[in-house]
C-alpha cells in the first residue's frame, strides 16, 4: 500500500496548520502557504493512507461541517486530510481529539447542516459556474453543451432524434429501481443536499473521476480537495435539487439544475460509486430535458462545459452541441432566476438592494 508523509507546522494554543511539506513516492516536496499563524509551533509528521471509506468520508464530512458553522480552528483542509486519514496519530493529538469532537456532533446521514442563505446570495453565488462571464463581456468561458428544444412538444420528439445505441441506454435508464423526488433551494433555509448522504456522493464522484489509477495518491487527495470544494460550493447555490435513491431509500446520486430567462441549466451532477453502474446521468439528462420541454418559456437545456474530450462527445450523441459563442444561443439575460416554492416577500429595502445590485453585476 502506498502512502503519503505529511509534515505540518501544529500551532499550541487554539490548533491550527499553518504550512506543510509533502512527499511523495519521487521524494518531490511541496510547500503549501499558511492559512492562519500563531506564534510557537511545533512539527508533526503524519502518514495518509490514500483509502476512502464511509467511515472516512464521515469523518471528513464532520471536520467540514465543523467549518463551515463558523470553528475557524477547522478552517484548513489540509488539516482535516492529517486527522482523518492520518495513520499514525496519536488517540492524544490535538487534531484526532478534534475529529473526535466533529464526529460525536454529527446528528444524523440526512440532517442538513447548511447555512439559511438569502435568495439573492444564491443567485450571486451560481453566476461563476453559469458562466456569466461570458454573457457579461468580462471573460471568455469553455464552450457549453446546448440542445435547442423551442421545436419539440414532447420527450418523444428528443428520444426519436436520438442514434439506436442511446436509445437503448435510456431504456436501460429507465428500467432501473431508484426513484427521483425534486427539492428546490429555497431562501434563508439549508440547502436540501447539505447534508453527510449528498456530501458522499460528491466525494466517491470526484475521486472516481480524478483519482481514477489505483496509487495516484497526489490525484486522491487533490479530488477530495475538490469535492469539498464542490459540495461547499453547490449548496450555497440557488436551484431546484433532483435526487435520487435507490430501492433501500438511500441517497445514491443528485442533479442540480438552475433555470434563468429562457434557459435551464444542468448546473452540478454527483453519483456515488453505486449510481455510477445504474444509468442514473443519462435519467439525469433525460428528466431534464423533459421538464425543459414542458415549461413555458424555456428554449435552451445547456449542460455547460465538459471536462474532457470524450464526454463533449458524449454529449454530442445525445443531442447537445458543444458551442464556443453559447450566449448567442443560450438567454440567460431576458430574465430573472426561477425559483421553485418560493413564498418568501420580496417587499423591504433590504431585498429590493439586493435586486437592485444582482441586475447590475448581470448588466441589466
Amino acid at each position: 500500500m502506498r502512502t503519503m508523509k505529511l509534515l505540518i507546522l501544529v500551532f499550541l494554543g487554539p490548533l491550527a496548520v499553518s504550512a506543510f511539506l509533502v512527499t511523495t513516492s519521487n521524494n518531490r516536496r511541496k510547500r503549501v502557504l499558511p492559512s492562519t499563524t500563531r506564534l510557537q509551533e511545533k512539527s508533526l509528521s503524519v502518514t495518509l493512507d490514500p483509502t476512502l471509506t464511509d467511515d472516512r468520508i464521515k469523518s471528513l464530512f464532520a471536520w467540514v461541517s465543523r467549518a463551515l458553522d463558523g470553528e475557524d480552528e477547522y478552517n484548513n483542509i489540509m488539516a482535516g486530510f492529517a486527522a482523518v486519514f492520518g495513520t499514525n496519530l496519536p488517540r492524544d493529538s490535538d487534531l484526532a481529539k478534534m475529529a473526535w469532537r466533529a464526529e460525536n456532533m454529527l446528528q444524523g446521514e440526512e440532517v442538513l447542516i447548511g447555512a439559511p442563505i438569502h435568495r439573492f446570495e444564491r443567485e450571486q453565488a451560481s453566476l461563476g459556474a453559469m458562466g456569466a462571464g461570458q454573457w457579461t463581456g468580462q471573460w471568455k468561458t469553455r464552450p457549453h453543451a446546448l440542445l435547442d428544444v423551442s421545436n419539440m412538444t414532447s420527450i418523444d420528439d428528443w428520444i426519436q432524434s436520438l442514434p439506436r445505441g442511446c436509445k437503448r441506454t435510456l431504456k436501460k435508464a429507465n428500467s432501473q429501481s431508484f426513484t427521483v423526488s425534486s427539492k428546490p433551494i429555497l431562501s434563508k433555509k439549508p440547502a436540501p443536499h447539505s447534508s453527510l448522504a449528498h456530501f458522499r456522493c460528491v466525494v466517491e464522484h470526484e475521486v472516481r473521476l480524478i483519482a481514477d489509477v489505483e496509487g495516484d495518491i497526489e490525484g486522491f487527495f487533490s479530488a477530495l480537495a475538490e469535492a469539498v470544494s464542490r459540495y461547499i460550493g453547490t449548496t450555497r447555490m440557488t436551484g431546484v435539487i433532483q435526487e435520487y435513491r435507490n430501492a433501500d431509500g438511500k441517497i445514491i446520486a443528485f442533479a442540480h439544475e438552475v433555470r434563468k430567462a429562457r434557459t435551464i441549466r444542468g448546473q452540478w451532477f454527483y453519483a456515488d460509486d453505486e449510481a455510477s453502474k445504474s444509468y442514473v446521468w443519462f435519467h439525469s439528462v433525460q428528466e431534464l430535458v423533459k421538464r425543459a420541454i414542458e415549461s413555458d418559456g424555456i428554449d435552451t437545456v445547456d449542460l455547460g462545459p465538459s471536462g474532457s474530450d470524450a464526454f463533449s462527445e458524449l454529449k454530442a450523441k445525445y443531442g447537445f452541441e458543444s458551442i464556443d459563442d453559447w450566449p448567442s444561443f443560450a438567454d440567460y439575460t431576458s430574465g430573472p432566476f426561477y425559483h421553485e416554492g418560493q413564498d418568501e416577500d420580496l417587499s423591504d429595502d433590504e431585498d429590493r438592494e439586493r435586486m437592485l445590485k444582482l441586475l447590475r453585476m448581470l448588466g441589466m
